[in-house]
């Protein structure tokens, strides 16, 4: 279960969203004599006074070429978590790894802070911070006034509080990503003499603005140096990945790259910063080279390259020509791309996180009511209610459900609401008759919420599973939108929201054809859920590999489960085969640094070996799907080990009468309570 730190101080581990501030930083590097006058005097006074005191902090931290340790914290003298304002360290040991600064804090009050490892780079002339990790401990650092007697903290240890560790990968704030995906044999060797020989692939940047940008290629991997505090070699980043147990984390390449398996699903990442941006001069492009293995030193066979115009999409296909030593064609290069930018209107802070936080329950495993209190209209019980719906989230809340799950999509225009499918059909009457009607299919984001809302809708199929009444109280009309939803719902349920995203399948079809810009799309669904979800519990899910890389990357704050429905002849497969199977599923989430995985509940009841293959590499696992709707499966599969099972009619199968968070809650209150009598007394009996 999500761990909770709300009660210890809700508005500073609530907020993500970071308000410029006013106040003076003592970090902050004035600009004129005026400034830097004003600074010492606003820290003399301040020392005067007795507020603030010098303090000495060192931390142990091994970095890469390039990369630099940082603190933040939750006052202005630490940046108040932005990362852009955060203090630098330096180097102090012989070794290298000992970094240490002087900060002024606050000697009236208990300072939070967390240290980070950025690259410092070049952005359109101004050095911006990249996090490349950062510590993701649930509870912040805590440095209390006793601790600033001699002046001299303790030295800290990157990543760890005592002996427990928790460091996570950063995400993006001012820089871009791009994902060179290769799989399903993408790469094709025309010539015969090197089809059978071990072939490896590596991925350099080039920009093409610059003369020297093939300078800039060569030792990129071999060199790296700070000038005034920026990186001016070994950026851009370029990392790969494969899909199995011992490749699925990010590395550096080696310097051939990395051996090509045609049966492998292989991720170069590349870390950019305004990769098109001709007006400051910079177009990236990538140069892939391949060579073989015939002998002690690999022969470079030849190239190719990727160039902007290849990648006008934020996501699409690359077919590209291998040029050998004499520029011949000797082959062909399929990849698929990716590319994620940061959100715009929005700033994540680095204050909490929760992505990969989890504790062990009292009870086994969640009950999370299926689009709330279950998949379409239930009648079956004293409350008529709709899924997807304010009344079918309340139901299922009342009912015992830890979570519900929920669907969102946006509309036309650009309102995140909540509903399953992809098209709606609207019911027509026909000219001159009483009694017959034509259905009209249309898809949900070719109309805007307001028009979604005034629908009379029919269902999708033959089956009449939604029967809309148009007398239904307003919280169970379809299409709330999702603001509506996390305002109207009891707060004390968890919300597992499915972001919604059209997938191609195996055989080439489209569920949808979206027309939205990708990273548009989910910044908008991301930044309602940032700004209106208060202290609710969430874990965000979605079917998409590459929307769950995105939500990933975007923001820092919830955790983020990989849905896939495995192995099933209920489902059309998908293309992208990281979709295909519970052991890819669980090398993907290990790769983005998921929460975990939500599997098609078929694939563990065929073969329970599943469960401890994902529990055993530290993943949250949930399940859905319509084989879990009964008592004796939704039993077995907790005591197994599953960590939420996602069933309807969650008030009919589920033993417990309040939500695991009401109960914690609950118990809290009575703890404070009863630490407040111990108190009362203590106080009556020393003063006695």
């Amino acid at each position: 279960m999500l761990e909770d730190t709300r009660s210890e101080n809700p508005k500073k581990s609530d907020q993500v969203y970071s308000k410029d501030s006013t106040a003076t930083h003592a970090h902050s590097i004035p600009t004129t004599a005026a400034e830097a006058l004003g600074n010492y005097c606003y820290l003399a006074m301040r020392t005067l006074n007795g507020v603030i005191r010098d303090l000495v902090i060192q931390v142990r931290a091994e970095t890469a070429i390039g990369e630099t340790v940082f603190i933040s914290g939750n006052v202005p003298e630490l940046g108040e978590w932005k990362v852009s304002q955060a203090v630098q360290l330096g180097k102090v040991s012989a070794d290298g790894n000992v970094w240490q600064t002087m900060i002024h804090v606050p000697t009236n009050q208990n300072v939070q802070y967390r240290y980070l490892i950025c690259t410092v780079v070049d952005n359109e002339g101004k050095p911006e911070n990249i996090v490349r990790y950062w510590e993701s401990h649930l509870r912040p650092r805590i440095l209390r006034p006793i601790d600033y007697i001699d002046g001299k903290g303790d030295l800290d240890v990157f990543g760890y509080q005592g002996d427990s560790e928790c460091i996570a990968k950063g995400w993006l704030t001012s820089e871009t990503i791009v994902q060179l995906k290769m799989f399903k044999s993408p790469v094709t060797i025309w010539k015969r003499r090197y089809r059978e020989k071990p072939i490896s692939v590596h991925v350099s940047t080039i920009d093409i603005t610059r003369k020297d940008s093939m300078n800039d290629i060569i030792g990129m991997e071999e060199d790296s140096t700070l000038t005034d505090g920026v990186n001016h070699r070994g950026w851009p980043i370029v990392e790969v990945a494969q899909m199995n147990d011992s490749g699925c984390q990010f590395s550096p390449q080696s310097q051939f790259g990395i051996l090509y398996d045609p049966t492998e699903y292989v991720i170069f990442q590349i870390q950019v910063m305004n990769p098109n941006s001709i007006c400051i001069g910079v177009c990236i492009a990538y140069m892939v080279d391949f060579y073989v293995h015939d002998s002690d030193i690999p022969e470079h066979i030849g190239f190719c390259y990727i160039l902007p115009s290849n990648m006008r999409d934020t996501s699409g296909t690359c077919n590209m020509p291998i040029s050998g030593k004499r520029q011949q064609p000797i082959g062909q290069l399929s990849v698929d791309y990716l590319i994620v930018r940061p959100m715009k209107d929005f700033v994540c802070d680095l204050s909490v996180t929760y992505t990969k936080h989890w504790k062990s329950l009292e009870k086994n495993g969640l009950d999370v009511g299926h689009r709330g209190a279950g998949n379409a209209r239930r009648n079956d019980k004293v409350e008529n209610v709709l899924e997807n719906t304010v009344a079918s989230f309340n139901y299922a809340a009342k009912h015992g459900a830890d979570m519900v799950e929920l669907d969102v999509q946006l509309s036309k225009d650009l309102v995140p609401v909540i509903y399953h499918d992809y098209y709606i059909c609207i019911s027509m009457k026909k000219k001159r008759s009483q009694n017959e009607h034509e259905l009209l299919q249309l898809a949900v984001k070719d109309l805007t919420a307001q028009q979604l809302r005034m629908l009379k809708l029919s269902p999708a199929d033959s089956e009449d599973k939604y029967d809309f009444h148009e007398d239904d109280s307003e919280d169970n009309q379809p299409f709330p939108t999702l603001k509506h939803v996390l305002e109207a719902v009891d707060p004390r349920v968890g919300f597992n929201i499915e972001i919604k995203c059209p997938m191609q399948h195996k055989d080439g079809t489209w569920e949808l054809d979206l027309r939205f810009e990708m990273n548009r799309y989910i910044d908008v669904i991301l930044q309602d859920i940032l700004e209106n979800a208060g202290n609710r519990y969430i874990i965000l899910s979605c079917f998409h590999p590459d929307i769950c890389t995105m939500v990933r990357l975007k923001q820092n704050k919830y955790p983020l489960l990989f849905l896939t429905q495995g192995e099933t002849d209920k489902y059309p497969p998908y293309l992208d085969t990281r979709t295909s199977s519970i052991p890819m599923a669980t090398y993907f989430a290990l790769n983005t640094g998921l929460l975990g995985i939500d599997v098609h509940a078929e694939d563990l009841i065929r073969d329970p070996s599943h469960i401890p293959f994902v529990k055993d590499r530290n993943l949250v696992l949930f399940c859905w799907g319509d084989d879990i709707n009964h008592t004796d499966v939704i039993r077995s599969l907790k005591e197994q080990g599953v960590d939420g099972c996602i069933y309807d009619k969650v008030d009919e199968f589920t033993r417990a009468q309040e939500n695991v968070f009401l109960v914690e809650a609950k118990a809290r209150m009575g703890l404070l309570e009863l630490a407040g009598e111990n108190l009362s007394t203590w106080s009556s009996t020393s003063t006695n």
